[in-house]
């Protein structure tokens, strides 16, 4: 065996523990996301009941979004956990964070049975879980990329993005076994809430992370330069005085992140069930069919960006996802089983490539000392200002025009947006 592959090797040897820990922690964190996304509909009647569909699953996207405006509070607080106490210890407590609020939406009481508080209720349980989320995927994302080698930081960081769909995938095979054993009057009695009590089991993950894991080597050499006091305090003015431009560049470049990454996990589950009428079961099916799509996409987008460049590579997607957003809807417009599958397939190809090598991007351009904290608020701050009503975007465009393929329009937006960050970064470079 060369060198070279012994290397390889023995790196990968090292990265597993860190990879298998780390998309676990994610992925029951974003299961949640992918069940609330499956039994929307159920929520918008039990928690919000109107006598409107759409205004049901409106109010019940709003009460999702709450807790994505909340993330940008928890950016700041597990940024600053993170980048002064160890990465190690932010992920553990954003896990607990998760965990034990999402097993709490199992036992919320709804509209019939307090009224008006139970929609409060849940919207206050989302705010908790945005905390959370607002330093645990960004704190993943980070402990990937420090602990990889130069050349496979896309590759190794890309695990973080399949760690979200991994758990949407964990998430539509438990909605669907829900769907398949209760009656639709027993899912809307108590089915829908056995997913999210299953959550609980987030604590483990969190015990073994904080048992078995260390920090990275590069967070721990910076830690050996003994940041005194003042510099602790003044974490967030270094951060906006010296590094602006980073932040603002992080931002710009998770536009098409935030926007997508809903669409997708969130929005096209109720699109192929109310919109064009395929009914739950199919929507179902075809969700899960394709989020395994996405995540292997996923993986090899960073791969490749390892190989081509990252710049490259997502520019290439972003006017991809352009050009064809608005053909790939006409196509899913068709109402057929096979055309939602592939229209939607096709949007996930496109955007895995953007996505698989969004992480590295993203840590690339903030230096170890203020990396955390800079990378948790641009990207929470994206997702709260870009991504949070994208699904109830996406939903009143449909209902305001009568046109199933308006929703294109969004992707179209984001990625332009995202392009002109793209032209603007200059790989390699800290901002």
């Amino acid at each position: 065996m060369s060198t070279a592959s012994s290397k390889n090797e023995s790196e990968f040897s090292k990265m597993k523990k860190v990879i298998i820990s780390c998309v676990a922690g994610s992925a029951l964190e974003w299961y949640d996301f992918a069940v609330y996304g499956f039994f929307a509909t159920i929520i918008g009647k039990l928690f919000f009941p109107s006598g409107d569909d759409f205004q049901q699953i409106i109010a019940s996207f709003g009460a999702f979004a709450s807790g994505l405006i909340a993330r940008p509070i928890g950016a700041i607080l597990f940024g600053y956990i993170g980048d002064i106490y160890g990465r190690k210890k932010a992920l553990v407590i954003s896990i607990y964070m998760m965990a034990i609020p999402t097993a709490l939406m199992g036992f919320l009481p709804t509209y019939e049975t307090i009224g008006i508080w139970a929609g409060i209720i849940l919207t206050i349980v989302r705010i908790l879980q945005g905390l959370a989320l607002g330093g645990g995927f960004t704190g993943t994302i980070v402990f990937l990329y420090e602990h990889s080698s130069p050349s496979k930081k896309a590759t190794y960081s890309a695990w973080a993005p399949f760690s979200l769909v991994t758990g949407f995938i964990l998430g539509a095979v438990v909605a669907t076994i829900m769907a398949e054993i209760f009656t639709p009057e027993q899912l809307e009695s108590v089915g829908w809430r056995i997913p999210f009590i299953i959550s609980f089991l987030g604590t483990f993950v969190a015990e073994y992370v904080k048992h078995k894991l260390e920090d990275p080597q590069e967070f721990i050499a910076q830690q050996q330069s003994k940041m005194d006091e003042n510099q602790k305090k003044g974490l967030l003015r270094n951060l906006f005085r010296n590094h602006w431009k980073g932040v603002t560049l992080i931002t710009i470049t998770d536009v098409l992140t935030a926007c997508g990454y809903f669409l997708i996990a969130i929005f096209f589950t109720t699109y192929f069930e109310t919109v064009i009428h395929l009914g739950r079961e199919s929507a179902f099916i075809i969700q899960t069919i394709n989020m395994v799509v996405f995540g292997l996409s996923i993986l090899l987008g960073g791969w490749l960006a390892d190989r081509t460049g990252k710049r490259t590579q997502m520019l290439i997607a972003c006017v991809s996802l352009m050009a064809l957003a608005f053909p790939l809807f006409h196509y899913m417009g068709s109402a057929t089983f096979i055309s939602a599958l592939l229209g939607e397939m096709g949007i996930i190809f496109l955007f895995s490539m953007y996505y698989g090598p969004i992480p590295a991007t993203i840590c690339s351009m903030l230096p170890t000392r203020v990396r955390l904290i800079g990378v948790s608020i641009a990207h929470n701050f994206a997702m709260a200002a870009f991504g949070a009503y994208a699904p109830t975007l996406a939903t009143y465009l449909v209902k305001w025009t009568g046109d199933p393929t308006m929703p294109a329009i969004l992707f179209v937006i984001s990625a332009g947006l995202t392009a002109v960050a793209l032209f603007i970064w200059k790989e390699g470079r800290e901002y």
